[in-house]
């Protein structure tokens, strides 16, 4: 069994998560505005440098076997907006968890329009999808 999850992570020091909800209603996750104390874990107390997002673009758990082409299209077009509002990082990265052999693809079409985002992506497997 292998289960994804393709996120796509925002940050810059000016970036605000709720502004860009707002302005492009895509559905960002784990939001943190500039300058926000973050509550627990690691750097709780701390208040964070610059604001950050998630966007999930891909969920085996919610929609096993969807295709990335319409999530990546929108990401494309929405990835101006969410410059001009202070994303001046964005990068993709692929969690994948496996139990068994570890064996995905994307088809020509999903690989063309992740190449068309012109984004570093991340790939990271684990062992333990079941």
């Amino acid at each position: 069994m292998i289960r994804r999850f393709l996120f796509c992570l925002l940050q810059g020091e000016r970036f605000s998560p709720a502004l860009a909800v707002e302005r492009t209603a895509l559905p960002l996750v784990d939001a943190n505005e500039p300058g926000e104390v973050v509550p627990s874990g690691r750097y709780a107390g701390v208040a964070r440098a610059q604001g950050s997002a998630l966007l999930p673009l891909l969920d085996d758990d919610v929609a096993p076997g969807a295709s990335l082409r319409g999530p990546l299209h929108e990401l494309k077009a929405a990835l101006p907006t969410l410059r001009s509002l202070g994303a001046t990082e964005a990068t993709l990265s692929l969690l994948v968890a496996y139990d068994g052999p570890c064996h995905f693809a994307f088809s020509p079409e999903e690989l063309a329009e992740l190449a068309a985002l012109g984004l570093p992506l991340d790939v990271s497997c684990h062992p333990g999808a079941a």
